[in-house]
């Protein structure tokens, strides 16, 4: 659930590799028989880490042992999933379940989805009102949900709790504010260490964190999204402010230090960065080595925060419909939410009690509930806009001049504004 850059899926849409979606060109129609023709296959896309990908065969353990009719069969999409997802369903040989995430909206205006609401509502054991609400909406396209999450995993700030100490700062809590926030990194950077106090990314989520919770919504429709707001500019001017002030390293100096944010934190070079839950199982297998902690993202107008997510769509070319919701369902039911919760690399993607004591249980970090209570306040209007990765390369570009200081914060504010508004015609 690492974040990721796609440069490459709009084009690959766009010169027509799902034309022959429609109809099913696989030779050997897998699924069809087992075991003397009683079990049927499904066929499930996974990606990820070797950890990522345990969390799925567990969950496809336990429901074959309930379910020994089916048989789950991964499709292992590599590390370019969504190339090989394109792949796959322009030849005709779709896996059951696909793998989606933020390729829902778009694959779905593409035809190449089912719509989950009939086999929902036809479902008395499921319950969709256990999700949170502002995840479930980013699957719908004109009213029809095309995808179900199994994880969310919301965005905190990660801290350094010793060089807190050292700068006699008392440690951050759950209600603490943007302005605290500027006020604490900039008593946290240290030229003299090379310290920094806070680590901003150039990529999608950081930025549109800092604006949504300003009331700017950067990926909505241009006519919707205000970014020609007093709110906007001064969030850029704040983001620039963070460069300037040396409270952040520039895109130069990141590359230059040739390291990822966790390592950069591990080195004590930054003092504090915004992650998911991604980062504690390998905090907790190769320990930090000094005392941290994580909290909630700063308040401004709001306190949204942006979200990786995973989710599983069915491809409207499945032979076995009523088989993979089955999947799809203890994936994203209780059973599969447990499982999620036990390896505490992600929360389950629905408010189940049970499933979320889990993480709460754990105990790591020691407010490991900040990410627990940031669920409910995720937002995830860049799922929902099936121009994300035109969007989003083109917003990286004008950021990283800002950031340079190859632009001013108006300048870049009106260059974003143009360019959105050209990526979204």
């Amino acid at each position: 659930m690492k974040k990721t850059t796609v440069s490459t899926i709009a084009a690959l849409l766009l010169t027509g590799l799902l034309a022959g979606c429609g109809s099913n060109g696989n030779k050997e129609q897998p699924g069809q028989e087992a075991s003397g023709g009683e079990q049927t296959v499904v066929r499930v896309a996974i990606s990820g880490s070797e950890q990522e990908k345990q969390v799925r065969y567990d969950t496809a353990e336990l429901f074959m042992k309930a379910h020994p009719n089916i048989k789950i069969e991964w499709v292992d999409l590599g590390s370019e999933r969504y190339q090989k997802t394109l792949t796959l369903i322009s030849g005709g040989n779709a896996p059951d379940i696909l793998y989606m995430n933020e390729w829902t909206v778009p694959l779905a205006e593409r035809g190449v989805l089912m719509p989950l609401d009939e086999m929902i509502e036809g479902d008395p054991d499921f319950d969709l009102s256990e999700f949170y609400p502002s995840v479930i909406d980013a699957y719908r396209v004109n009213g029809k949900l095309y995808g179900m999450p199994q994880e969310i995993s919301p965005y905190v700030i990660y801290y350094n709790k010793d060089l807190f100490d050292e700068a006699n700062l008392p440690y951050p809590k759950d209600d603490w504010t943007e302005e605290q926030f500027f006020e604490i990194a900039r008593k946290l950077t240290d030229p003299s260490k090379k310290q920094y106090g806070f680590l901003y990314e150039n990529y999608g989520a950081p930025l549109d964190g800092m604006l949504t919770r300003n009331n700017v919504e950067i990926y909505a429709d241009p006519a919707e999204s205000r970014l020609d707001s007093a709110e906007a500019l001064e969030t850029l001017t704040n983001i620039r402010m963070l460069v300037d002030e040396k409270i952040t390293p520039n895109p130069a100096e990141q590359q230059a230090a040739g390291q990822g944010s966790s390592e950069q934190f591990r080195n004590r070079q930054v003092a504090m960065f915004s992650a998911g839950m991604w980062y504690l199982p390998p905090f907790k297998q190769d320990p930090l080595p000094f005392n941290w902690d994580v909290v909630r993202m700063p308040y401004k107008q709001n306190q949204q925060t942006k979200v990786g997510a995973l989710s599983w769509s069915i491809s409207k070319d499945t032979k076995h419909p009523e088989e993979a919701w089955e999947v799809l369902k203890f994936f994203v039911g209780e059973e599969g939410m447990k499982v999620v919760a036990s390896y505490n690399m992600a929360l389950p993607a629905s408010a189940n009690k049970e499933a979320n004591q889990i993480i709460l249980d754990s105990g790591f970090p020691a407010n490991v509930k900040a990410f627990v209570d940031s669920a409910s306040d995720v937002r995830m209007t860049e799922f929902m806009n099936g121009k994300y990765s035109e969007i989003n390369d083109a917003i990286s570009e004008v950021m990283d001049k800002l950031l340079l200081g190859r632009l001013t914060p108006e300048e870049a504010r009106q260059e974003l504004i143009v360019k959105i508004k050209e990526k979204s015609s």
